[in-house]
């Protein structure tokens, strides 16, 4: 449970300086949090962060980075081994490439 607020705080963190963040260290800001996810078991987190960090560093859309992190605070709290695939195919469905 520590953990997992740990993970939503970075989260929560991120989504509310999105906005303002310049894109390199908006990057930066999702290498880490993707390092903490993998480190700590969170696929799902994990891949959401690393598809949405190139997807910022590619096209710049700060809207997508918006999505992804909703995403990504429903997928902290759900650590099953289909995880990851769930919330990549809820990306997808969403639209966010």
């Amino acid at each position: 449970m520590i953990v997992e607020g740990q993970l939503l705080g970075r989260i929560e963190a991120i989504q509310e300086a999105c906005a303002t963040l310049s894109l390199p260290r908006l990057c930066d800001q999702l290498d880490e949090l993707r390092g903490f996810a993998r480190h700590n078991g969170f696929d799902a987190v994990e891949g959401l962060a690393s598809l949405l960090e190139s997807v910022v560093a590619y096209n710049g859309h700060r809207q997508v980075a918006l999505t992804y992190l909703s995403l990504m605070r429903d997928a902290a709290h759900h650590r099953g081994p289909d995880s990851a695939r769930v919330f990549l195919a809820a990306a997808a469905l969403r639209g966010c490439r």
